[in-house]
């Protein structure tokens, strides 16, 4: 030190002795102490100020001074008068960066007060708090009035390459900033850009980027906003929040950037999102639930998701990206908020992404509760099937073919060409399960953005009304709001920080009521759905000047209608879920019918060998199982179906008839027409079918009646044996309980005596299209009587002697002679069809009363000459 005062117009001796000091101050504290006691920076800022105009010198000073001030602090004539020479060095010398840093170092000592604040007992501290304040806001504003940021500026930009520079340039300018005015003419001297090209170059710099994304926030006005900018910022802000997604500070500083940039541009959000910042808000909050999170950070991350989750678009972009992301906590919160799951996206639907990548019913439960249109389910399910996803495929065909109403499940139609029974299995309800007390992290982060949206829309009132006495708000005059707490919601929103102190949880909207529900029992309230923004959407414009008016509007409707109060009140003592499978009640507990038709099955076997599934099957009162490629069907499962009462089995291609069928108890409906079953079926006489009352083996390969019907189904009502290739009958039919009889279509030309004599019940009685020219006698009680299309000349006795006899159908024959109404012992006749036959003479002379009634008398392409008067008076005839 002496060297260097006695030698001070020896640069080449300060130089030596100042890096010497330097060197030694910065390995010994006590030695620093030395140094300032005996005055050393005076004599230093007194050889700066002779050699001026050498740079070695300036650095070789503003470095021992660096070194002598840590940990120091002084009056303010001293740091007012060192700040001055080092800002004239910073300016003598600006192109070299050696100086720029040097000096930097040393006015940071002035103005951070980070640094003083580090060493707050050391001796040459003389100064109190309050007066340290002001002592640090005086040197701020002298270097502000001497230009020092604009020595930053160019020293940033000129040394963009040195990264200790920009760090300690930054500093600087974040300090400058608090002083009144400072923001605004940073801004004009083009500091945005400054910074914008440091965080650029230094993406991977955590202190640079911190210090950037800070002054960013201030900096930002609507003049200095363009749109080359918002790109530019865009597009920075996102690399780094994504970049740095553990570091709380940089998080918090970007994302009051994003909030300052928000209100100041909407339209920042769709470039926000154009950048992915829709990825860095779905990290932060799903980390909300499973780490713990500083308060402020996760309220700052909540607000900038609110606002621009405000607008309709943006909400279904980010839905789309939370499932292509397979965030499901994301896509619950954006679907609760009035996402739209409908929405087409450039290639397909969001419910048929979601299965193509497979893997995650979560996802797949949310779109489709949250109304995803058939046709795009009916696509998913097809990609599904491919794919194998047992658990997908079950929800999609719950959504698909549950009909709680009729207790029913319809899968006919979709040509999914098998049945496993992990797809069924959840298709059957189970008894209701008691009532979870659990809380769904989607559900609670969309309430929270509620209150986010609600509390802004609070404040643009306010702001607003230029007297805030006159000023009604809405929220406290014309609804009594009752706020819902949520555990979850408490539990990580605690909301203490100063962002939301002047509204805490325990006085938000809280008047009259007090209920207390988990989000997800708020969710499953079918009546608190029916006022969802999913279900009910809202209009883009309604009020002048309010973006957020049709978002309140909802809301009150979602917390303060009655009915869903009172739906919320009633999940405490009832086991309500939130499907539809919940709505069973005890008589329909379980599912009575299933439809498995035009599905392209070869067999059925896995069905009927899952315990699981046994237990519901057994309970089915109707299967329907038509329109496939079933060639059998498993007696296990007939022995499972025991309250099956209707079968449908037509149109599949089995070649005999499995009488095992006939041991269900309950049957009573048996279809198994349109297969290739034939030429016979013998069934078997110690099998009694009671139950059964209708049997159609119609469009089979039959040649006969099965042997042994009248023993096995003795109660049987209806035999259809239509269109097989039958030639005669030679027994008669002896089913005392039978009402319809249809033998169409075969190539019947004889019919056993006392035919149907025994069928004392039988009303409907068909037999077209056959090779008949005779019949025998007939059972009399037929109401109703077709033989078409077969070859009678004559209208047969036992036809004319049925008393009760209604309609008869004997057209395309080729009968000569119609017996008039004195020849028909029936007088309840209403439908005669005679068209198509050679009848030349009609005598209607005697008792043409009797065809009183009659309503239709076809006599269309026959040979008739004459017509008596008496037939005119027949005013109800049609013809």
């Amino acid at each position: 030190m002496l060297a260097m005062v006695i030698h001070s117009a020896s640069k080449e001796v300060f130089q030596a002795a100042a890096n010497t000091l330097a060197t030694l101050s910065k390995q010994n504290v006590s030695i620093r102490k030395v140094l300032l006691a005996k005055g050393v920076h005076m004599n230093v800022l007194n050889i700066m100020k002779k050699h001026s105009h050498v740079p070695e010198v300036a650095e070789s000073a503003c470095k021992m001074l660096n070194h002598v001030f840590e940990g120091s602090f002084f009056h303010l004539d001293v740091m007012t008068v060192t700040a001055s020479e080092v800002v004239k060095a910073m300016r003598k010398h600006e192109k070299l960066p050696s100086v720029q840093l040097e000096a930097f170092r040393v006015l940071l000592h002035f103005m951070v007060t980070g640094t003083v604040q580090e060493h707050p007992n050391t001796p040459f501290r003389a100064v109190g708090g309050a007066d340290l304040d002001l002592t640090l806001k005086v040197i701020k504003n002298q270097c502000l009035l001497e230009g020092t940021h604009t020595l930053v500026l160019d020293a940033l930009n000129r040394f963009i390459g040195n990264p200790a520079i920009q760090r300690c340039g930054l500093k600087i300018l974040s300090s400058v900033a608090e002083c009144s005015g400072a923001l605004e003419i940073l801004s004009q001297q083009g500091a945005t850009d400054t910074i914008l090209h440091t965080l650029q170059m230094y993406p991977d710099d955590q202190e640079i980027q911190c210090l950037g994304l800070s002054l960013l926030g201030s900096l930002i006005t609507r003049k200095s906003l363009c749109i080359a900018t918002m790109h530019v910022l865009a597009t920075v802000l996102v690399s780094t929040l994504r970049r740095f997604n553990e570091v709380t500070e940089i998080q918090m500083h970007g994302f009051r950037t994003v909030l300052t940039i928000l209100d100041l541009s909407p339209c920042f959000a769709k470039l926000l999102i154009h950048e992915s910042f829709d990825t860095v808000i779905f990290y932060q909050m799903s980390m909300f639930f499973t780490e713990r999170r500083n308060q402020q950070c996760q309220s700052l991350c909540c607000k900038c998701f609110a606002k621009i989750a405000d607008n309709d678009d943006i909400k279904n972009v980010m839905l789309e990206k939370a499932c292509t992301e397979c965030n499901s906590v994301m896509a619950e919160c954006l679907l609760l908020l009035g996402a739209d799951a409908n929405k087409k996206t450039k290639t397909s639907s969001l419910i048929y992404q979601v299965c193509e990548r497979g893997s995650n019913s979560k996802l797949v439960e949310l779109l489709l509760n949250s109304g995803a249109r058939e046709q795009d389910v009916r696509s998913a399910l097809t990609i599904s099937i491919k794919k194998g996803d047992s658990q997908i495929i079950s929800l999609l065909l719950r959504k698909l073919s549950l009909d709680i109403a009729n207790s029913s499940i319809c899968l006919g139609g979709y040509g999914i060409g098998k049945i496993e029974p992990s797809w069924l299995i959840p298709l059957f309800p189970d008894k209701p399960a008691p009532l979870r007390k659990q809380t769904n992290a989607g559900s609670a982060l969309a309430r929270m953005v509620l209150r986010y949206q609600m509390k802004s829309f609070s404040e643009y009132r306010s702001r607003s009304c230029s007297d805030v006495t006159s000023c009604d708000d809405p929220l406290d005059k014309s609804y009594d709001w009752t706020f819902l707490p949520d555990p979850l919601v408490d539990n990580v929103f605690r909301l203490s920080d100063d962002l939301d102190s002047e509204e805490s949880e325990s006085s938000f909207h809280m008047k009259k009521k007090s209920n207390s529900i988990a989000v997800a029992d708020l969710y499953r309230d079918t009546a608190l759905q029916r006022y969802s923004p999913t279900l009910q959407r809202h209009s883009n414009s309604v009020g002048p000047g309010s973006d957020y008016e049709p978002h309140v509007k909802q809301r009150r409707k979602l917390l303060s209608s009655e009915e869903s109060l009172k739906g919320i009140s009633k999940l405490s003592s009832s086991a309500r879920q939130s499907d539809s499978l919940s709505s069973l009640s005890l008589e329909k507990e379980y599912i009575k019918s299933l439809d498995l038709s035009s599905n392209e099955l070869e067999n059925i076997d896995a069905i009927s060998q899952n315990g699981c599934l046994t237990s519901h099957l057994e309970h089915l009162e109707k299967l329907e199982l038509h329109q496939n490629t079933l060639s059998s069907i498993p007696e296990q499962l007939c022995e499972t179906l025991k309250c099956l009462t209707c079968l449908d089995l037509h149109s599949n291609r089995f070649t005999s008839f499995p009488t095992y069928l006939l041991k269900m108890n309950c049957i009573a409906n048996l279809d198994i027409s349109r297969n290739d079953i034939g030429p016979f079926i013998t069934l078997d006489p110690n099998i009694k079918c009671p139950s059964l009352k209708q049997f159609n083996l119609s469009y089979n390969q039959l040649s006969s009646i099965p042997e042994f019907l009248a023993d096995v189904l003795e109660k049987l009502e209806q035999l259809i044996m239509e269109g097989n290739k039958i030639s005669s009958i030679c027994s008669p039919i002896c089913l005392k309980e039978l009402k319809v009889l249809n033998i169409s279509k075969n190539n019947i030309s004889s019919l056993a005596e006392h035919f149907i004599k025994d069928c004392t019940k039988l009303e409907i009685f068909s037999a077209r299209m056959n090779l008949l020219d005779t019949i025998p006698d007939l059972s009399s009680g037929i109401t109703s009587l077709n033989l078409s299309q077969n070859h009678f000349i004559d209208i047969p006795g036992a036809v004319l002697l049925l008393p009760h006899l209604r309609s008869v159908d004997l057209s395309n024959n080729k009968i000569i002679n119609l017996p008039g109404p004195v020849h028909w012992k029936s007088l309840n006749l209403r439908e005669l069809l005679f068209n198509h036959n050679q009848i030349s003479i009609l005598d209607l002379n005697e008792k043409s009363c009797v065809w009183s009634r009659l309503e239709k008398l076809h006599l269309s392409h026959n040979r008739l000459t004459e017509v008596k008067h008496e037939f005119l008076d027949m005013k109800k005839s049609k013809y």
